[in-house]
């Protein structure tokens, strides 16, 4: 089932008020008269027979198709419904200022030019910059549409072109109208995210209950109520931490930049970018998903303290959270500590120096899958992830090419399945040179993110030339129980990212290594 429909579907039960569709006796979903009606009467016609249609299509097998949404798509959803009101009113207002300007226009060019002025005329561009919303009243994007339309009054003319209170003004519709697509900018999925199950919660810290995991279900038949026993696992606990941007803009700066860019991306043949969006999805949003990526990879959480003054100094990215490969590294630094956590996680290949210039790389790999299979047959089958540093994949696909001279790029594409397995690689950038990698199920990596959608805030200051842009979200990652996690941790990595010992640096070792 494709996801759009999905949440389509998701939308049309919870305005029903139902948990699932009807089945008819060809096993197919329906729509009651009664529904079709309700339905009719908010969305019309056109959207109940296009909606009913996708509908019959699902097939079912047995029991109701399923259409639970997921932990993301329900924050999609939720987002969706609180501001399905305010976009309508909007769309509507845009509609009916549309259809006022083009009366204006088709007045105004029968018209011929009077001795004090001449003929108005309105460019294609202007007329789909103003369909979209970009008002030309505010002196950026005058600017921007007569520099794409070559006019010799497209003068640039440094801190005059943008006023900070015009582009308050922008920033506050801006946000207010496209408020679920700059929230997937903020806290988006990343290269490491996408191998995570979410959470979603407002708790500051989650870990794994007994209800999380299912033990021994099949038994002998006895006459007597006899529980299965559950099976052995370490919870471990994921801890959730407040993060925010703090950005300051100085707009008078980047109208150049944003000159070149829409010349590159040929904007001309499009319409005027808004200088917000700009801001947002070309200057912070690509650099705040670089910095979160190292953050929830090689995070270690440092709390702030003010000086003697009361003021704070900035952190470092890596200081906003605690990293999912830090985390090992500290359960791995405690392996050998009967009952502790760090006891309960599979460590492969242990003591072991993983390294590129030796060309061993591939043997390690190798033989810790081979470890996985031998030990854990449970897990052998299983379809999983070698969450690892590119460095050691790239140099396992060398590795394996130089064995295996013929097999190469016979398909124009890398290989990033492992031999006699179901594991693959995936990359993740976070830990580029750490020299590490671990295999666990997708269910068991977790990333935590707000309940609610609201409470993700983005605000906007003006002072003087300059514009801060503020921003405050949860997040945290981690992993649901020790015993599912096999991860190899390279010496070098375990001195260089070990805990520190006091309340010093926060980082172990040589340094943070970002």
């Amino acid at each position: 089932m494709k996801k759009e429909f999905k949440m389509v579907a998701g939308w049309v039960m919870s305005v029903l008020g139902i948990q699932n569709f009807a089945k008819d006796n060809d096993g197919k979903l329906f729509l009651t008269a009664e529904q079709e009606q309700t339905l009719k009467e908010k969305y019309g016609e056109k959207f109940v027979e296009g909606f009913k249609a996708d509908l019959s299509k699902m097939e079912v097998d047995g029991e109701q198709v399923n259409l639970t949404l997921s932990a993301e798509e329900r924050l999609e959803l939720d987002a969706s419904r609180k501001e399905v009101g305010t976009l309508k009113a909007q769309i509507e207002e845009m509609k009916k200022a549309e259809a006022d300007f083009k009366a204006t226009i088709a007045k105004l060019e029968k018209q011929p030019a009077g001795q004090q002025g001449q003929q108005v005329t309105v460019s294609e561009l202007e007329k789909k910059a103003i369909a979209a919303g970009v008002d030309l009243s505010l002196k950026h994007n005058r600017f921007l549409v007569d520099y794409l339309q070559g006019k010799v009054s497209a003068a640039y003319s440094g801190d005059s072109t943008i006023d900070t209170q015009e582009l308050k003004k922008e920033f506050g519709k801006y946000v207010a109208s496209n408020r679920l697509e700059i929230l997937k900018g903020l806290f988006g999925q990343t290269e490491s995210t996408q191998y995570m199950s979410t959470i979603i919660t407002d708790k500051t810290e989650v870990r794994a209950n007994q209800a999380s995991v299912v033990g021994t279900v099949l038994q002998q038949f006895v006459p007597k109520w006899t529980p299965s026993g559950a099976a052995k696992f370490t919870p471990l606990t994921i801890r959730n931490f407040k993060c925010k941007i703090n950005v300051p803009i100085i707009p008078s700066d980047i109208m150049e930049d944003i000159l070149g860019y829409m010349y590159d991306e040929q904007a001309s043949q499009l319409q005027p970018m808004p200088v917000v969006r700009y801001i947002l999805f070309q200057l912070i949003f690509p650099k705040l998903d670089e910095e979160r990526e190292q953050a929830l990879a090689l995070g270690r959480f440092k709390e702030l303290e003010p000086d003697e003054h009361g003021n704070y100094t900035a952190s470092k990215p890596t200081e906003t959270m605690d990293g999912y490969l830090t985390q090992l590294i500290d359960l791995y630094a405690e392996r050998e500590t009967e009952g502790s956590k760090g006891s309960s996680l599979r460590w492969l290949q242990v003591g072991q120096q993983i390294d590129p210039a030796q060309k061993n790389v591939r043997t390690i790999i190798d033989a810790a899958v081979k470890e996985v299979a031998d030990k854990y047959p449970l897990y052998a089958k299983k379809a999983m992830k070698v969450h690892i540093d590119p460095v050691l994949a790239d140099a396992y696909r060398r590795e394996y090419l130089e064995e295996y001279k013929w097999l190469k790029n016979q398909d124009g594409t890398h290989k990033n399945d492992i031999d006699f397995s179901n594991f693959e690689f995936a990359e993740m950038e976070g830990m580029r040179g750490t020299g590490c990698f671990f295999i666990t199920p997708k269910e068991n990596f977790k990333h935590l993110m707000s309940h609610n959608p609201q409470n993700v805030t983005l605000r906007f200051q003006e002072v003087d030339y300059e514009v801060k842009i503020f921003g405050e979200w949860w997040e945290g990652t981690g992993f649901w129980m020790g015993e599912a996690i096999f991860a190899y941790i390279s010496p070098a990595a375990a001195t260089k990212y070990a805990k520190p010992a006091a309340d010093g640096d926060n980082a172990g070792g040589e340094g943070d290594g970002i």
